[in-house]
Parts: C-alpha cells; structure tokens; sequence
C-alpha cells in the first residue's frame, strides 16, 4: 500500500510540473531515434555552419520553463483524437523516411513528431509550437538555399567592387585582381549568419514583439542585415588582399572577421527590437498573463491527469523508432566485411557496409559493388559526397543504357568506359531519382538494404566503340 501511495505521488509530481513531461518527450525521442541524431551530429553539430546548433536545445527547453512559470504549459484532460491522428501519421512518416534514407525526410518528419509529441499531450495554444519549432535551426536542411545565396553574394560583390577602383574580373564564383584570385565558395555565401539571425530574431520576437508586423520588419531587417554583413565581409576582404598583396592573416582566417561585423549589426539589431518591445514573457506571472489566465490550479491538473495520451504516445513512438528498426537489420557475415581500400582504382564511396571485386583480364575491366545494410542511415549509393568518378579522371560524356548509367572519362591522355547502377530488392536502376523513388516504396515493406554496382573498362582506342558494344 505503502509502495502504491509513493508511485502515485511520483506522478502527481511529474503532472504538477509539466516540464517534465517535456524532458520526457525529449529523451524518450532522443532515444529511440540515435541513428538519426548520429546525423544530426555530424551534418550539423559537426559542421562550421551549425556551429550554433549546441544552444538550440538549451534555450527550447528554457522556453518551456518560461511557458511553464506562466501557466501556458498545461496537460490536456482527455485524449484528443485529431491529435493523435496528426502525431500518428508524424511518426509513420519518420518510419518511411528514415526506412527510405531520405535525409530531408527523416530530419524533417523527426521535428514534426517531437511537435506532435507535445500537442498530443499538452493543450494547443499560439505559445507552445514556437520552442519545439525553434529546433529547426539545428536541421541541416538550410543548405538548399545555399547556391542561390552564393549567386547573390557573387553579385552583389562584384556591385561594390565597381567602386572601389580595384580592377576586378570575374568568373563564374572566381574574382580576379592583381594580387591575386578569390573564390566566392559556399563558406561564403552568408547562410550561417543568416542562420544565427533568424534564430536570435524568431527568439526574440517570441519573447518580446506581439505585434504581427512589428515582428515582420525585425525579421526582414535580421535577414538583410546578415546578408549585408556578409558582402561587406567580402568585399573588405577582397580589399585588403589587394591592398596587403594577399599577405593579411585575414586571408587565412576570415570568418572570425566575418563575426567581428556581426556583432556591431547584432546590437543594432536588438536596439531597433527594444523600440518594438510590446510583451515580456519573461517577466513575473503578473506582469505578463491576462487576469483571466493569472490562477494555474495544479489540483486541477492532478484530477486530470491525461495518462491514456502518454500511454498511447510512447507505444507509438517505440512503434516508429530507428533505433529498434536498425536493430533488427541481419549484420553481414563476418567473411563479407571487406573494403576498397586495396583498391587503386575505385570511385570515393562513403559507409558503405562491404565490398565485392571482379576483375576480367580479358578486357582489364574492374567491377565493384557495393552493399548497403541499411544500418546507417548516411550508407547509401545516393549519399551527397559519394563520387562515381575515379580521382583524378573526368567525365567528357554521359548516356542511359536501359538499367545503367554510361560515362566516358578522360585521364592524361587515357579514355575509359564506367557503367554504374543502383539497385534494391534485385531492380537496377539507372537513375538516381527512380532509385530513391523506388526507396520510399521499398520503405512502406521495410526493405532497405541496397546495393551500387560500378565497373570501368579502359579503351582500347580512344571512341571506346568496342567497349561500349560489350556492354
């Protein structure tokens, strides 16, 4: 009896306090889905870009805390079924995704869980969306945006580098001048200071600005104002090369001068935003809370403790982990782990699980393939760092031959025949879109283990007719 009372005091507590709740949800995702956030780890915090990535959690869990003092945290007293549904078809998503090894797919479905997770369990309303949502800032899904910003800078630099008298030619993402060439890369594009922005000003809207278009405006002059640092970053940079005869320590270490601009924009930034200042959630209950909201009743909540949901929300989350679905993939036999690494000639494949050879002497041709167990979710054909291309050799012609992919590359004055396919559940496909099409098919039968197949043949003659008509 003694034992029955302390276990429902313990939820009680865990009602009484709805931030806990929240941890739990946190962990219990965290937990069940560790190979997404293996990726996580090395796509974001792992990468300059994201080097922000570390406070996201932090300061989410804060705002929650701060919802929680202000009595906006509350349980639901019953079960909602449009709420169940929606974290339902969340977590079925997350399930074909991480299957598929879509990467904008399962990163994306994995924040729409954790959103879900929340309303499932706790009363909907316009404060608690924003702090789960706030974790997209650690996705690695911003790098879409990338080459169009890259685009812009080579612009907008090459604008402002028409007055400052310094001849300047460029090419492509090269600016030439004469002290010497600079390459507008993707480092360059200005995405992780805009990034930082539209965190650090979402946030502080959240907190402070109430006003629609108040918020707006911070926004817009939070993007513009990162993008502008950026140019000027470029452009100084430029500058002193020429100026220095490309002889600065800033020509090795530029982003740090990157931030030393940032920071003076950031401090005009949160002047204008404390001019637009209207609320201030983190102040006392009473400052901040309507009359009608002021009294949280925590023995209301304990009456109506919402145990079905948080029953039904675990049973499906544990349906949908993939870190049990990864766990129940056969591990290759011992005899099959070997690698490329012998291998002199071969293409740049990533966590790829083994690899088999085949050499015909006949033509000196060399065919490789690849397995994929579909243990990790970054081992995969269309992994974006995966290069077909042998170092050192180029491509000068493509072609699609049923199932296969047909390249003709060129090396110091050699020519050879690649063919390359992927396939899953013994279909080949030649392309990579029909390949990752057939992924999210496969997903639904949780079939997901896949293979490349690769072969080259050098050329006798450099047309390479022979070598083509055997293939």
């Amino acid at each position: 009896m003694i034992k029955l009372n302390k276990n429902i005091e313990i939820v009680n507590i865990f009602f009484k306090t709805p931030l806990l709740g929240i941890l739990l949800i946190f962990f219990t995702i965290a937990l069940l889905n560790i190979p997404i956030l293996v990726t996580l780890w090395r796509h974001s915090f792992d990468d300059g870009t994201y080097s922000h990535a570390y406070l996201i959690p932090i300061i989410s869990l804060y705002l929650f805390y701060i919802l929680q003092k202000a009595g906006k945290l509350t349980f639901r007293e019953k079960l909602s079924i449009p709420a169940t549904v929606i974290f339902t078809f969340s977590c079925l998503t997350l399930f074909i995704m991480s299957n598929a090894q879509i990467s904008l797919g399962y990163w994306c479905s994995l924040l729409a869980v954790l959103v879900t997770s929340i309303n499932m369990l706790y009363k909907l309303n316009g404060y608690i969306v924003f702090p789960s949502v706030f974790l997209i800032f650690i996705m690695p899904v911003w790098g879409m945006m990338n080459n169009i910003l890259q685009t812009i800078s080579v612009s907008v630099v090459t604008y402002f580098m028409s007055f400052t008298g310094v001849p300047t030619y460029v090419d492509g993402n090269f600016v030439t001048i004469p002290a010497g060439v600079f390459e507008i890369a993707d480092g360059c594009s200005g995405l992780r200071y805009m990034i930082v922005s539209l965190a650090i000003s979402s946030l502080f809207s959240f907190l402070y600005i109430n006003n629609i278009k108040k918020a707006l405006g911070f926004f817009v002059l939070a993007i513009f104002g990162a993008l502008l640092t950026n140019w000027i970053r470029i452009t100084a940079l430029i500058l002193i090369g020429e100026y220095t005869n490309m002889e600065s320590s800033l020509m090795e270490d530029h982003n740090t001068f990157g931030w030393y601009l940032f920071i003076p924009f950031m401090f005009i930034l949160f002047w204008w935003g404390n001019k637009n200042a209207d609320i201030d959630l983190t102040a006392t209950q009473s400052d901040c809370i309507p009359k009608s909201t002021k009294q949280f009743n925590t023995s209301q909540v304990e009456s109506h403790t919402n145990k079905p949901a948080l029953a039904v929300l675990l049973v499906i989350l544990a349906l949908s982990s993939t870190t049990f679905s990864t766990m129940l993939i056969p591990a290759p036999t011992a005899s099959n782990l070997t690698s490329d690494a012998a291998f002199e000639l071969k293409p740049e494949i990533h966590f790829y699980t083994f690899v088999t050879k085949t050499s015909v002497s006949k033509d000196k041709a060399i065919e490789l393939t690849y397995f994929f167990s579909g243990k990790k979710l970054d081992g995969k054909p269309s992994y974006y760092e995966n290069d077909l291309i042998p170092s050192g050799w180029q491509s000068i012609e493509q072609d699609v031959r049923k199932n296969q992919k047909i390249y003709i590359v060129f090396k110091a004055g050699k020519t050879a025949v690649m063919a390359t396919s992927y396939e899953i559940n013994k279909q080949l496909f030649a392309s990579l879109r029909a390949f990752k099409i057939a992924r999210l098919t496969m997903a639904v039968k949780n079939i997901n283990q896949t293979k490349l197949h690769w072969k080259f043949i050098p050329c006798q003659q450099r047309h390479c007719k022979a070598e083509l008509q055997s293939l």
